[in-house]
């Protein structure tokens, strides 16, 4: 692959193992990140590197710490499995000046990838993400073999697993969910998550069962993404153990699902409703909320409801962290899981966010399914789905020439009110229904997300979506 095939996507840069993530790409990428931090002093301190249990990410981790050490940085290497956000943790408790994880997220086990955090612990701004991408191929690879940079002390290995659980245990008021008899079953996915649940809880009446905690390359042989269709056996699990709440984390533990008793789940903005009512009317947080521009209306009526201001952004959650950095937002979340919450760090920690849900549980004293029939009565119930099209480049295009030149005004039933530009284009009904078309950033398809307050035409809006992306 030529470095200008090389292209980052709404978090960093994913590809597929052998065939465009190879180490020689690996390694144009780390020069081009070297070169961005010397421009901007990165010779101040270390840059710290995390690594899933994908297969060879522990290899392109080394990789990674060989051209930086290469380029006269310095390295400390996570010693072990890490969630994405142990690496942003790191960064903050030891004041570095950015951190890199490899990584695919939810990807398929044949992706891996690399994600960058800036200083503050968050993902890599637009203007990072930039100046790394037109570095790419310019200047040649150095690189210091791994044990050459061990012994000249360049590269040296870190636990970071300690501050990443005490800033988890300093964020959460664990005494309340320690004192209940909670029972919690987790589904680590084969991922980073692995049992750090079990660890932060440990100590008190509430019982955590962790299902596929130990890691595996093939992540069981599914896609280690937290969404209905991959969970079943912890929907199951919930169900049969009469438990109160299932968590769910992805590859590296940054986004989650949520099983509620019964073995009902939860889509990912009824997780962040739940929050935001915890966060304001009983931790008593105020402030701005953030959505992306695929995620529930739920949050656009809660937040009017609160007289809180809403903020859209385009897919991508390096979006989310710029706003929570430059203003006061007490939450933000993507449809794909990711939350980020005020008093934490500006990041996705699919762990913490599933601790705080069970915290939320144990303030009210109530069913998480009570909690979210109430959100439910007081604002409506809305229905929601995806569908996933690999199309040729041609038919991509063609969808989006027509979307622009005359898009429909209606939306199976609904007339459309207004037509959203943000990312993709996105259909709005009179009465909040709405379809949505988005390439998707890390992958060769297109996205059409629907959602309505009424069950029956969800399918309907789903088939008109497929519809238009074919052609037909």
């Amino acid at each position: 692959m030529m470095a200008s095939a090389i292209a980052f996507g709404t978090e960093g840069w994913r590809g597929v193992m052998a065939d465009d993530f190879t180490t020689a790409n690996v390694r144009i990428v780390a020069q081009a990140m070297a070169d961005h931090l010397k421009a901007r002093g990165g010779r101040r301190g270390p840059v710290a590197i995390g690594w899933d249990s994908r297969f060879l990410s522990d290899t392109f981790a080394r990789t990674v710490a060989e051209v930086l050490a290469g380029n006269g940085l310095r390295v400390v290497l996570s010693a072990g499995v890490v969630p994405t956000c142990a690496v942003s943790r790191y960064v903050v408790a030891k004041r570095l000046p950015a951190g890199v994880m490899v990584t695919a997220s939810h990807n398929p086990a044949v992706y891996n990838g690399i994600k960058v955090k800036e200083a503050f612990g968050g993902s890599a701004t637009t203007e990072t993400v930039a100046s790394i991408e037109r570095r790419l191929g310019r200047a040649p690879v150095k690189r210091l073999a791994f044990e050459e940079a061990t012994a000249a002390r360049r590269v040296r290995p870190a636990d970071f697993l300690p501050p990443f659980l005490a800033g988890i245990r300093s964020s959460l008021d664990l005494a309340s969910i320690r004192r209940r008899r909670f029972r919690v079953v987790v589904d680590s996915m084969f991922g980073a998550g692995g049992r750090l649940i079990e660890r932060v809880v440990a100590g008190g009446r509430c019982r955590i069962d962790t299902l596929h905690g130990e890691p595996d390359p093939r992540f069981g042989g599914r896609a280690p993404e937290p969404i209905a269709a991959n969970l079943a056996e912890l929907m199951t699990t919930v169900r049969r153990a009469r438990a109160d709440l299932g968590i769910a984390t992805d590859g590296d533990a940054d986004r989650l699902g949520i099983i509620g008793p019964g073995g009902a789940w939860l889509n990912p903005g009824q997780v962040l409703c739940v929050l935001l009512m915890h966060l304001v009317t009983v931790r008593r947080q105020t402030g701005a909320v953030v959505k992306t521009v695929s995620n529930t209306m739920l949050i656009n009526r809660l937040t009017q409801a609160l007289g809180l201001r809403l903020i859209e952004v385009p897919v991508g959650f390096k979006h989310i962290a710029k706003l929570m950095l430059e203003q006061d937002v007490v939450i933000g979340g993507e449809e794909s899981g990711g939350i980020g919450v005020a008093g934490y760090l500006p990041e996705r920690d699919g762990i913490f966010n599933g601790l705080l849900v069970l915290e939320a549980i144990a303030a009210s004293g109530r069913s998480l399914s009570a909690l979210v029939g109430d959100l439910e009565r007081r604002f409506g119930r809305f229905w929601y789905g995806r569908r996933d099209l690999q199309l040729r480049m041609a038919q991509v295009d063609g969808l989006f020439r027509r979307l622009a030149e005359a898009p429909p005004q209606d939306l199976a039933g609904v007339a459309v009110a207004r037509v959203n530009t943000m990312d993709g284009v996105k259909l709005i009904g009179r009465d909040d229904s709405w379809l949505l078309f988005r390439r998707s950033g890390t992958e060769p398809i297109v996205r059409i997300y629907a959602e309505t307050p009424r069950r029956s035409r969800l399918p309907r809006l789903l088939r008109l979506g497929v519809r238009l992306a074919e052609g037909r």
